[in-house]
């Protein structure tokens, strides 16, 4: 994880990694933490692609600080929810990833950021009715307002770049 994301924040690209591609939701605006129908693409693509386990790990940042194992769940829904809702782990940042590391997702107090190879990102976006419809949904989670002092726009922008060459 640490060779493809960095530790910045919103407004700057924590994307690292050539080739990779992101696509980011306000976590405070949905219970599953991020769009139900983005989580269902994203497993789907997950399981289908899934060469070896298809099993998601997950790391809390605290647990990696601390040098402890990562643990893993089911690629489903189901298995997440559980896994959060456990010792109120939903409180806590965490990191999803697949065994390929090919995808990750971060989860912080204020942004779901799921991340993966172009390829793989390009198929989530097309089970989302394409990047111009993503796009929407992530402007209308962040409301970078007409100025965007903050410059979300410009982050949105840069994470889906990959997605646009």
């Amino acid at each position: 994880m640490l060779s493809v994301l960095s530790d910045a924040q919103p407004p700057d690209n924590p994307i690292i990694a050539n080739g990779w591609a992101g696509i980011a939701f306000d976590r405070n605006c949905y219970a599953d933490l991020a769009p139900t129908d983005v989580w269902n693409a994203w497993l789907d693509v997950h399981i289908r692609q899934s060469r070896s386990s298809s099993a998601i790990g997950i790391a809390s940042f605290e647990d990696l600080a601390a040098g402890k194992e990562e643990c893993s769940v089911e690629p489903d829904l189901d298995s997440l929810r559980r896994y959060w809702m456990e010792g109120e782990r939903f409180l806590r940042d965490h990191y999803l990833f697949s065994s390929s590391f090919n995808w990750v997702v971060r989860l912080d107090q204020d942004v779901t950021l799921f991340a993966a190879e172009r390829d793989f990102m390009r198929e989530v976006i097309d089970r989302l009715h394409g990047l111009n419809s993503v796009m929407d949904r992530m402007i209308e989670d962040f409301d970078p307002g007409e100025d965007d002092p903050v410059g979300l726009q410009r982050f949105l922008s840069d994470i889906t770049d990959e997605l646009r060459r």
